[in-house]
């Protein structure tokens, strides 16, 4: 599976414990540089690196956290 390169505002708002109209509003008003594909906008991880201050992180894939809570 590639890696990915992009995350939802709800996914980041699950991986951060913030509302997703938290991160939105992050979004919108630029501290969280996003790219809009399709439909979506998106935050690249490298973004999501930098909010959160790491070189290298990365969000568990979507099919493995569903698994974890089964």
């Amino acid at each position: 599976m590639p890696a990915r390169t992009h995350y939802s505002a709800g996914e980041i708002a699950d991986a951060l414990g913030k509302t997703e109209r938290t991160v939105r509003r992050w979004i919108a008003d630029g501290s969280l540089p996003s790219v809009k594909i399709g439909g979506s906008r998106l935050v690249s991880v490298a973004e999501f690196n930098r909010l959160l201050g790491v070189e290298d992180w990365a969000l568990p894939d979507l099919g493995q956290r569903a698994e974890a809570h089964k």
